[in-house]
């Protein structure tokens, strides 16, 4: 349990530098729809090493300016037990710093929710 704690902490953190990053290259809707669809790109991945690949190309693509833990370089393989543990500690982190993200910037607007909603997930 202590891996997937330390796995969720990493994954709302950099999630977090990702909607900066974002948000600094585009526009608050435009960060949101990219973050959006990272998380139904990485729940979309049904196997260990495409799932990792992913959150790598993005953080490339991206560089957000975070390291990548142990459990998540590419090198180290997951079974099927951990797949779904990290998986889901991850995408839990990347959602709850969109959803945090999200209300700062309803506050920042006076308590308007000026971006949509999500139907995620």
């Amino acid at each position: 349990m202590k891996e997937e704690g330390s796995i969720y902490r990493w994954a709302f953190a950099t999630g977090q530098k990702i909607l900066e990053k974002l948000e600094s290259l585009y526009n608050a809707e435009r960060a949101e729809n990219r973050m959006e669809n990272l998380l139904l790109t990485l729940r979309s991945e049904l196997i260990p090493e495409r799932f990792k690949r992913a959150i790598v190309d993005y953080l490339i693509e991206i560089s957000p300016e975070v390291g990548i833990p142990e459990e998540v370089k590419m090198e180290k393989r997951w079974g099927v037990d951990e797949f779904y543990r990290y998986s889901t500690a991850i995408l839990a982190g990347f959602f709850d710093a969109l959803n945090k993200w999200r209300k700062e910037k309803g506050e920042e607007r006076g308590g308007c929710r000026c971006l949509r909603e999500s139907s995620y997930p």
